[in-house]
């Protein structure tokens, strides 16, 4: 079984990615996507890519996965979205890696 790439998030920023072979699931409010998530942790996906404002509302669910290897769910910025969540996850990343904020600081 081929491993499908889905994308979460408002229409607006996941309407491209449906040519590129995506599964595309657009959600007008955030919170509708804790409903879809079942069906993206259940192994059809390998990799989940979530807009910001998706992502602040999966954070918890998330993270119950982050031990196993699919899906790999990644954070992308949204149409008009201020950004952050992804620097705030990499800047976490490094912290636990090194014990320290201070190298991310300087990135």
């Amino acid at each position: 079984m081929a491993l499908k790439v889905a994308i979460v998030g408002d229409a607006t920023s996941v309407a491209g990615f449906r040519p590129l072979g995506f599964a595309v699931f657009p959600v007008d409010d955030p919170s509708a996507a804790r409903d879809l998530w079942r069906e993206l942790e259940s192994g059809e996906y390998a990799v989940v890519f979530v807009t910001e404002p998706i992502f602040e509302v999966l954070a918890d669910l998330v993270a119950e996965n982050t031990d196993r290897p699919i899906p790999a769910v990644t954070v992308i910025p949204g149409a008009g979205s201020a950004g952050g969540v992804g620097k705030a996850k990499l800047d976490g990343a490094i912290e636990r890696a090194l014990g320290t904020t201070a190298f991310a600081a300087e990135v």
